[in-house]
């Protein structure tokens, strides 16, 4: 590499740090897999490469240049061990130690951490139907914005788990990765009696009947829609369509003959 793109470089990656240091740019700040490196390691790598650039531009007389450019690379190496809670910025050193859950990453690294809540979901459905083993177990998600989405290991507006069919009910439950991100349980009963209609709906169709698909899932995977007495529940799965005559035939097909 020539002098000169050695130069710009160093000059790059100085300005970056300049914009760090100020914090007219702080996202970096709550990307956990950053910590310090762009006011540690980058200004002593931009300071090498620019002085080292120098040197090779000046030539022997430069040799100097370049060794106090290696210096500077090395206390940021130094830095980044280290990581003194005196250094940096006084709106870095002050700043809310939490991470972005909203960065893919960091969302990742939480739950790879996180516990899952001392009941899951699904051995919470469980014991709210007597502890009784479902008729069928379907993969399932449920649509729905009530339980927010804490990080972007979830999907918007929906919780991936699974529907338990029972002869008097039908759960929903939350898988495991959604207990461990959101750190509770999330179940859904809704007793059979209360069931008025099941049917198979639109990919993208949300309990109050608008259309919002906000990935690619969202967008092309059909749901079903179970309505009650009490308001609609919206699930993803697959064959929705298979799904919501099975159960149609399980919890309507019995009242149409009672009656």
């Amino acid at each position: 590499m020539d002098a000169a793109a050695l130069i710009v470089i160093g000059a790059a990656l100085l300005a970056v740090f300049w914009l760090c240091w100020s914090g007219r740019w702080r996202a970096w700040s709550r990307i956990a897999m950053l910590p310090t490196l762009p006011i540690t390691l980058l200004p002593g790598v931009g300071l090498c490469l620019l002085l080292s650039g120098a040197g090779v531009a000046i030539g022997g007389a430069g040799e100097a240049l370049i060794g106090i450019g290696l210096l500077a690379a090395l206390a940021g190496v130094v830095l980044v061990m280290w990581e003194p809670s005196w250094y940096g910025p006084r709106w870095f050193r002050e700043r809310e130690r939490t991470y972005d859950l909203s960065v893919p990453i960091n969302a990742a690294i939480a739950a790879s951490v996180r516990r899952e809540p001392a009941e899951s979901s699904e051995a919470l459905a469980r014991s709210r139907l007597a502890n009784r083993e479902p008729g069928e177990r379907w993969r399932a998600h449920l649509v729905s914005d009530a339980h927010g989405r804490p990080s972007a290991m979830q999907r918007v507006g929906v919780v991936r788990g699974y529907l338990l069919v029972y002869p008097d009910a039908l759960a929903f439950a939350a898988d495991a990765g959604e207990d461990r991100a959101r750190g509770r349980a999330v179940v859904e009963i809704v007793p059979a009696e209360d069931i008025r209609s099941v049917r198979r709906v639109p990919a993208g169709s949300r309990p109050d009947g608008d259309r919002a698909g906000h990935d690619l899932p969202g967008r092309v995977m059909p749901r079903l829609r179970v309505d009650t007495s009490h308001g609609a529940h919206v699930f993803e799965i697959r064959g929705a369509g298979r799904r919501a005559k099975e159960l149609e035939s399980r919890y309507l097909g019995r009242a149409l003959t009672a009656s």
